[in-house]
């Protein structure tokens, strides 16, 4: 043999070694085995359970306010040292193992930790859309994070730094960048993580209320491939995404989604999608339905925390509820409390059953055990069984916990395993149960809560202010127009839907959003008497940049902070906008609306006049004369930040801007 050849075989023999797996020691041997299809025990499909469903009625009325939440909201919602728990929790030395298997060294570990840039949480605040299907993490790495092999339920697939999946075309509000700028910090509607940059793009007021306004379809198989109108593919979506449409035809729906131009800036795309692989939302809850979802989900892997764009138990319960326009928390702690919850604790095995068989609705109810969540599926042949996405079942085998793998989502009962000898009684569901939510709650929900921090939430018809007070919100009359000008009830205020960014025209007879005022809810947000609306007082400076006046406006509520962005955006505009702008003709003023008992938006110090040369109002007319000189760009920015305009109504009043975000779907 030449020296060459010698080399050669040297050097494969070398490299065979070096990439040969290594025999298993105690610390990386795996406590775990592929279970055997014997433990299926019953079809693995949705329609022999959803033939005997009876259709129901499910109310949505708060999906949207839910689902589309980060667009509602003016900036993270979470405490600094809540969102960013992982800072503390992974920066122990010594727990963790990386791809390799071996220990991650701490100076990596740190390098990681430091680049979450900490002291910049919330500066962004900033609205985006996902552009991608994305892994959303813990910290700022793609790089895993497992536990020892050798423990149960650990290792591979479970990397700790895996937080969830998120669907393309989810809205998203981002808190702040790492230092390198690669990774966002940010809050979707039931998750909060690490997300690269290049899966969102940032999405303005107009483009997120015209995404708001659209008829939206949910996918409803998995896997489907997105095209572009040239057939280019694009992306995949899941069971569980939604997307807004333009149009459609007897064969397709003509569908959106954004993307980046050339300078990061958002741009549409449009999509075709097959009406076989999509419906409008929300779907009907019949068999029919629930058959295309459940099936559609029936057999995917495992995926610990969307691991490998899989679902994993509480995951794989969001996205079946989800096109049925039910929207539920992310994990099965979150989950099993989003609703009326039955404890099963203390009770027997077949005691459990029954509880589960009398008050479970098939496919709404949720079962819960400790770190695990399972769909109710209805009765079969006296047995509850549930849809669940499982890593595996508990054994026992010569004193040592392992697991039998099924790693898949199923259809079993609440015994599953117990024909495996391995299995001890204890490791079976039935007895790890604890409750059942019975179903998803439907609370009625609405700008209020996420526009207002002095409002913590609305429960039983009744408003309840994070003071502890109250009010009523609907006082269930019905009023003609001029009775809910008097006798305005906080339900009343949303009869009207405020047409933010549309084009300007003369309003239709009396409609007049924002002009119905609950005195009682303003008073508990901005003060209850002239004295305490002045103590609330403070200043914005408006247009420094042209002159430049001090304006008084009420700082609760962030309405004056709202203000001065309005000011700092409108300081921008070219010169030719300056005379509509300059001067101002009123702000905080204690009084009543003219030939009215009725306090005035300036009573409370959140409205403000523009120069009264270029207004007009309707009680200065004899006649109904509308007219506008307001350049749109101005009234755009206005309602950016959450101001309604008096030219919107049909009694109309041009100079008038009024902070009420509880009338917007989104503001920046």
């Amino acid at each position: 043999m030449s020296i060459r050849n010698i080399f050669l075989f040297t050097g494969c023999l070398f490299i065979l070694t070096g990439c040969a797996q290594k025999e298993l020691t105690p610390q990386t041997a795996i406590a775990e085995k592929t279970a055997s299809k014997e433990m299926l025990l019953y079809p693995q499909n949705v329609n022999f359970l959803a033939q005997n469903i009876t259709p129901q009625s499910v109310a949505q009325d708060d999906f949207t306010y839910r689902y589309y939440s980060p667009w509602f909201r003016t900036h993270v919602s979470s405490k600094k040292d809540d969102a960013l728990w992982a800072n503390r929790s992974y920066g122990l030395k010594n727990r963790y193992y990386g791809e390799n298997l071996q220990l991650i060294d701490g100076d990596e570990i740190d390098a990681i930790i430091n680049a979450t840039n900490i002291e910049s949480y919330a500066s962004i605040n900033a609205h985006a859309i996902m552009i991608q299907n994305a892994q959303m993490r813990n910290l700022p790495t793609d790089k895993p994070f497992f536990k020892k092999t050798t423990l149960p339920g650990e290792g591979y697939p479970f990397d700790y730094l895996q937080t969830s999946r998120i669907h393309v075309a989810e809205p998203i509000i981002i808190s702040h960048y790492s230092k390198d700028g690669a990774w966002a910090f940010i809050e979707s509607s039931f998750a909060s993580g690490w997300l690269p940059v290049e899966s969102f793009v940032l999405v303005d007021a107009k483009a997120r209320t015209e995404f708001l306004s659209t008829v939206k379809i949910a996918i409803t198989k998995d896997n489907v491939p997105l095209y572009n109108g040239k057939q280019r593919f694009i992306t995949y979506a899941k069971v569980g995404a939604i997307l807004p449409i333009s149009s459609e035809d007897d064969d397709f729906f003509y569908a959106y989604m954004y993307t980046r131009d050339a300078a990061f800036n958002a741009q549409k795309l449009e999509l075709r999608i097959p009406k076989s692989f999509a419906q409008t939302v929300p779907l009907s809850f019949n068999k029919e339905n629930l058959s295309q979802i459940g099936d559609a989900l029936l057999g995917e892997k495992y995926g610990w925390g969307g691991f490998l764009a899989n679902r994993d138990c509480s995951a794989m319960t969001r996205d079946f509820l989800s096109p049925f326009g039910i929207w539920i928390p992310r994990n099965s702690a979150a989950q099993k409390s989003f609703g009326e919850y039955v404890s099963l604790k203390d009770l027997t095995p077949k005691e459990k059953e029954a509880m589960i068989l009398k008050n479970g609705i098939a496919f709404l109810s949720l079962i819960y055990l400790k770190g695990h969540i399972m769909l109710y599926a209805g009765e079969f042949e006296g047995k509850a069984l549930v849809m669940q996405n499982i890593w595996g079942v508990r054994t026992m085998e010569d004193g040592k916990e392992g697991r039998n793998v099924i790693g898949k989502a199923i259809v079993s009962d609440l015994y599953v395993g117990a024909n495996q000898e391995n299995v001890p009684e204890k490791g079976l569901l039935i007895n790890r149960v604890e409750g059942i939510m019975i179903k998803p709650a439907n609370s009625k929900s609405n700008n209020l809560v996420s526009k207002y921090p002095s409002v913590k939430t609305i429960k039983d018809n009744t408003v309840f202010f994070m003071d502890g007070s109250s009010l009523p919100y609907d006082d269930k009359k019905v009023k003609t127009f001029d009775q809910k000008l008097e006798n305005t009830d906080i339900e009343d205020m949303f009869t009207q839907k405020y047409p933010a960014f549309a084009p300007i025209s003369d309003p239709t007879l009396n409609d007049d959003p924002g002009r119905f005022r609950n005195d009682a809810f303003l008073k508990k947000l901005y003060g209850s008497s002239k004295s305490e609306i002045e103590k609330n007082l403070t200043t914005v400076n408006w247009l420094p940049n042209h002159g430049g006046v001090k304006l008084k406006f009420n700082k609760n509520e962030n309405a004056s902070a709202q203000l001065q962005k309005v000011s700092d955006e409108l300081d921008r505009l070219p010169e030719e906008y300056m005379k509509y702008l300059k001067k101002v003709d009123g702000t905080y003023y204690y009084r009543k609306i003219a030939k009215t008992e009725r306090l005035s938006a300036h009573s409370y110090g959140i409205a403000i006049d523009l120069d009264t040369h270029y207004s007009r109002y309707w009680q200065w007319d004899k006649t109904h004369n509308f007219h506008n000189e307001f350049p749109k760009e101005i009234v755009d920015i206005f309602e950016k930040h959450g101001f309604i305009w008096g030219g919107r109504w049909y009694h109309y009043d041009t100079m008038h801007f009024e902070y009420r975000p509880e009338l917007f779907e989104s503001i920046d």
